[in-house]
């Protein structure tokens, strides 16, 4: 009997060794997924980095979400670290206390999604905001800017999503559109495609509630079109953007996962007839003017518990940008 579990042993240990030899042998490009994916089974060489890099220069439709409750990871589990979500997210955008004062935790996980990820990562900064601290004057609004500009470079962010909603009781100072316009002004000295310093200025909320002389001062605008249900709500939402020139390229949509990241958004109608959830409706839809710049979610970090995890982000991201086969 000892005999045979000694051959039992010696021939499992055979089968194990050839297994590994044919692993050995294989090809590393055969063990490179597209860096689209970003799953735990993608072998991440450093090939497979800088092919992410590589495409994060590229081309195509951008995956965003506004990611609450960052704390690099502390804890049991890693959705508080950006550093968990998909490889294939191009910009994150950090909101409420946790963009300043940041822990060292928080400074290695953001250093390392930008420098081997290659993804970008922004503040929210309410414009409401705009002015505590300082003189309410005009000359108080342009130190408040350069403030701003300064807690950029302070901590190594790569720009600001300015949140924008007068309409809906966010507009503070700015009642003034003029006074909007200089702000942004005064901002796209240091950020944006106006300042050729790479820093990006995004606005989102009410980006049709602006003098279209500053439009070109932003490098994006950002819909939140939660809970929309059909092309035709994202349409309307678009014509109202292109009226003061907003380029469809500049055009993000995001859906709401703070309440809906169980389900990956509402039920959406597709033109075909098909229910999709809506963020999976949005990552169709691109305006008759051409492709749009991409879509994303607000708590994006929600979808980490869906399984997989970021269900619902890996699938919109996928339908924008197709992995090659």
């Amino acid at each position: 009997m000892k005999i045979k579990i000694q051959k039992l042993i010696w021939s499992m240990a055979l089968i194990l060794i050839c297994i590994a030899c044919e692993d050995w042998t294989m090809p590393e490009s055969e063990m490179i997924q597209n860096v689209q994916d970003g799953s735990s089974t993608v072998v991440k060489t450093e090939e497979y980095w800088e092919n992410l890099r590589a495409y994060r220069r590229s081309d195509h439709q951008l995956a965003f979400g506004w990611f609450g409750y960052w704390n690099g990871g502390v804890g049991a589990t890693t959705r508080g670290a950006l550093s968990s979500a998909p490889d294939s997210v191009d910009i994150f955008s950090v909101f409420g206390k946790y963009y300043y004062n940041l822990t060292p935790l928080q400074i290695e996980d953001m250093r390392y999604v930008q420098n081997v990820k290659g993804q970008k990562v922004v503040f929210t900064f309410l414009m409401q905001n705009v002015g505590l601290g300082f003189p309410n004057t005009p000359e108080g609004v342009v130190q408040y800017a350069n403030a701003l500009c300064d807690s950029v470079y302070k901590y190594g962010y790569d720009g600001i999503d300015l949140d924008y909603e007068p309409n809906y009781g966010g507009a503070g100072y700015f009642s003034d559109k003029n006074e909007v316009a200089r702000f942004v002004k005064e901002l796209g000295k240091k950020l944006g495609p106006k300042s050729g310093t790479g820093k990006m200025l995004i606005l989102d909320g009410e980006y049709d509630f602006i003098l279209p002389e500053i439009v070109p001062y932003f490098d994006l605008a950002i819909t939140q079109a939660y809970g929309n249900t059909s092309f035709a709500s994202l349409n309307t939402r678009w014509n109202k953007a292109k009226k003061i020139g907003w380029k469809p390229e500049q055009f993000l949509v995001t859906e709401e996962f703070q309440k809906y990241a169980s389900t990956g958004g509402v039920s959406f109608t597709l033109p075909s007839g098909e229910k999709v959830p809506s963020l999976i409706g949005m990552a169709h839809w691109n305006p008759e003017e051409g492709r749009k710049g991409g879509c994303g979610s607000f708590h994006m970090e929600f979808d980490y518990n869906n399984y997989p995890d970021y269900k619902y982000m890996r699938q919109a991201i996928q339908i924008m940008n197709p992995a090659a086969k």
